[in-house]
């Protein structure tokens, strides 16, 4: 395909997109191949040093780079879901910058967004990692209609390899500040939050649907302290507009990197 009908394809899926999101849509692909934009994005959220921060990444993408390619030999009929580099260096540096004391995750499936933030709160030797994860399995049975009132179908999920545990990528010199906990976010996530108080950084990487994004950034928002970060993954999977929906019932506003949606406390 030559690029000029690549960037056609990209605008009509741009379309597509909701109102507010188009234009970021657009972008996404440059912010994952041109390393200055990920320089300046992280300048905006006041990140110093990135340059040397990011220099610690190559033993963290040398490891992701491995697991990626694993997950394909053993589930080549799906996607691995992984973040592309710059996203999981965009991760890695805000917590790296932040050093913050809790970070809530829900969505690990096989673990690389959980190995860029373990690695950098490894790094900070401060902090801990709370996951909450619904596993199901790409063995062809446990990946359709695996939460109760919802359609699940290919296109949403990035399935554990059959015979591995959620977050099997994850180095076991990195699992020392992690908890993670198995179920539904709907159930487990008010609970989590009770129990761990403030919070630094919410990551929303599990079901992508308008109401089951909207339920967890409500769900976490009082949870998060002032100038914490809201981060949401896969913000034009569904092509709904919940991020910037839930950016204005709090009179807040939202920034995109590739295909991470970012909400400033």
């Amino acid at each position: 395909m030559n690029p000029a009908t690549r960037v056609r394809r990209r605008v009509q899926r741009a379309r597509a997109q909701a109102p507010g999101l188009r234009v970021r849509f657009l972008l996404a692909p440059l912010h994952r191949t041109v390393p200055l934009l990920l320089r300046m994005r992280l300048r905006t959220l006041d990140v110093r040093d990135a340059s040397r921060i990011l220099a610690e990444l190559e033993d963290v993408n040398a490891r992701v780079a491995a697991a990626d390619e694993e997950y394909r030999a053993l589930a080549p009929q799906f996607d691995p879901g992984s973040l592309f580099a710059h996203e999981g260096a965009l991760l890695y540096a805000l917590v790296r910058a932040r050093c913050p004391e809790v970070i809530v995750e829900t969505g690990t499936a096989s673990g690389i967004s959980t190995t860029y933030l373990l690695a950098a709160l490894a790094r900070n030797e401060h902090g801990r990692l709370y996951s909450i994860d619904l596993p199901f399995t790409a063995d062809g049975a446990g990946w359709r209609g695996v939460v109760p009132g919802t359609t699940i179908d290919r296109y949403d999920v990035s399935p554990i390899p059959a015979g591995k545990e959620p977050g099997w990528v994850v180095p076991a010199d990195l699992r020392a500040r992690w908890d993670l906990r198995l179920g539904d976010a709907r159930q487990l996530l008010l609970e989590l939050l009770d129990e761990v108080g403030e919070i630094g950084i919410f990551f929303h990487d599990s079901l992508h649907t308008r109401e089951h994004m909207l339920f967890e950034l409500e769900t976490a928002w009082p949870y998060l302290a002032d100038g914490g970060l809201l981060l949401v993954d896969d913000v034009f999977q569904r092509k709904h507009d919940a991020l910037p929906a839930f950016a204005r019932s709090v009179d807040r506003p939202f920034a995109t990197f590739g295909n991470v949606g970012i909400i400033v406390k």
